[in-house]
C-alpha cells in the first residue's frame, strides 16, 4: 500500500469546498453557495502563494482539462429559481494564479462544461517533452520576457505621444492667448493682464493655536 503524508495544514480557512487542479501543485478553496461568503482561494503548494478573490454567490467552480485555466459559476437550478438568480447568473474565467480573464453574466444560465481536451502527442513526444523541459523553460522565459518589453515599450511611446499631443495643445492656446492681447487690452482701457506690475502682493501670517495646556502650580 502506498503511504498518505501530512504535508501542510491551512487553518482559519473559510470555504467548504476544495478543487484540485487536474495537473496537481494548484488547489482552490472556495466558499460556494447563498450562505457562504464567495471567496477564491487559490493556492501553490510549491511555492506557498496565496491569492484571495471573490464570485459573489458562486456555486461551481470548473477547472479547465489543462489545470491553466478555471471558472467560478454561478447557475439557476433547472427545476427553477430564475428570478433569484437572474442578477447574478453567469460566469468568470481565472488563471491558475487568480488572474481574472473575463466576465460573462447571462439572464439564464444553467451548466458550464469544458471541452475535453484531446492527447495530441505520443507516449514518446511526451516523455521528450519531460525529458527538454528545462530547455522549453527557457525558451519560453526569454519569450515572456520579449512580450514583456514589447508591451512596456509600446505603453511608453504611447505615454510619449499623449505627452506631445498635450504639450502641442497648450502651446496652441497660448498662441491664441497672444494673439488676443492686444484686443484685451483695448477692451480693458489698456489694462495688461500678463504683466505682473499691475498686481500687488501681500504676505499675510494666519496664526492657529492647535493645542492648550493648563498646569496648576
Amino acid at each position: 500500500t502506498k503511504e498518505v503524508n501530512l504535508v501542510e495544514t491551512l487553518e482559519g480557512k473559510q470555504c467548504n469546498s476544495l478543487f484540485w487542479s487536474p495537473a496537481g501543485r494548484h488547489i482552490i478553496m472556495a466558499g460556494l453557495g447563498d450562505s457562504a461568503s464567495g471567496t477564491i482561494e487559490f493556492y501553490d503548494l510549491e511555492t506557498k502563494a496565496l491569492v484571495v478573490k471573490e464570485h459573489y454567490r458562486a456555486n461551481q467552480v470548473v477547472w479547465d482539462p489543462s489545470g491553466r485555466t478555471l471558472a467560478t459559476v454561478v447557475s439557476q437550478p433547472i427545476k427553477g429559481g430564475h428570478f433569484k438568480f437572474s442578477m447574478d447568473n453567469g460566469y468568470i474565467l481565472w488563471t491558475f494564479q487568480g488572474k481574472q480573464l473575463h466576465q460573462q453574466s447571462y439572464e439564464t444560465f444553467y451548466q458550464l462544461i469544458w471541452r475535453p481536451r484531446e492527447t495530441l502527442l505520443t507516449k514518446a513526444e511526451r516523455a521528450n517533452v519531460v525529458k527538454n523541459l528545462k530547455k522549453y523553460e527557457r525558451e519560453f522565459d526569454k519569450a515572456d520576457k520579449e512580450l514583456a518589453f514589447k508591451r512596456q515599450l509600446d505603453a511608453t511611446k504611447a505615454k510619449r505621444s499623449l505627452r506631445s499631443t498635450f504639450r502641442q495643445r497648450v502651446a496652441r492656446l497660448k498662441d491664441f492667448r497672444r494673439q488676443q492681447k492686444a484686443e484685451r487690452m483695448d477692451l480693458t482701457d489698456g489694462y495688461d493682464s500678463d504683466d505682473e506690475a499691475n498686481y500687488v502682493t501681500k504676505e499675510v501670517s494666519i496664526e492657529t493655536i492647535l493645542s492648550t495646556k493648563e498646569e496648576v502650580v
